[in-house]
């Protein structure tokens, strides 16, 4: 984990959280409930950065004709990392007060060393398959409906495929493994110490 002294020598003034993990395994829950915690703080999330299913930068599903939208190419990561880099610039020359947070939610964000370099707190939550299943199964928020096949086809396996090549890249020591099956405060609590960590150094 890098330190609050190691931040401020590299002139970095925000501390920049990242919440990482599974579908539907609560990082967007927590990462709300964060927001609500440190009111000030700055936010970004991944889903915002999607291409659209039009554009030739989608994955297609050559069996159902399905954008994959958990490939990493669906994704605009430099349009992502970009605007994080932009809100981490703008408060380059503050002191780190607790309201200098951005919080990161993103199910591939670790997936991506430019963007996951930027993070200074690293968590990953994961589901067992089934939890996972029943979560997804329920889960109506999605603009596009799952196909019947998708998860167990497509989400899952890319799950575990990101999962192997992320824990492959340089700095998967820094990541903290969350269980998704554990209650939203919990999770929570646990971050919050962490963050309270750095802060309290300022």
């Amino acid at each position: 984990m890098i330190s609050l002294q190691c931040l401020n020598r590299v002139g970095r003034r925000m501390l920049t959280v990242g919440i990482s993990g599974i579908t539907c395994g609560g990082k967007s829950s927590i990462a709300n409930l964060l927001k609500s915690t440190f009111p000030r703080a700055r936010f970004v999330c991944q889903d915002d950065f999607y291409f659209s299913c039009g554009d030739s930068k989608s994955q297609e599903l050559d069996s159902i004709g399905h954008p994959n939208w958990d490939s990493l190419e669906s994704i605009d990561m430099i349009s992502m990392t970009r605007k994080v880099q932009e809100i981490i610039d703008e408060v380059s020359n503050e002191k780190l007060p607790t309201q200098n947070l951005l919080i990161i939610d993103g199910f591939l964000i670790f997936n991506y060393p430019p963007l996951a370099e930027l993070c200074d707190l690293k968590y990953f939550l994961t589901l067992p398959f089934e939890e996972c299943l029943a979560r997804r199964r329920k889960r109506t928020s999605y603009n596009i409906p799952d196909q019947p096949s998708y998860f167990s086809d497509v989400a899952w396996p890319m799950y575990l495929l990101h999962l192997k090549e992320m824990q492959k890249l340089s700095f998967a020591n820094e990541i903290q493994y969350l269980d998704g099956t554990a209650s939203l405060h919990e999770n929570l609590k646990r971050i919050l110490k962490d963050i309270e960590t750095y802060f309290d150094g300022v």
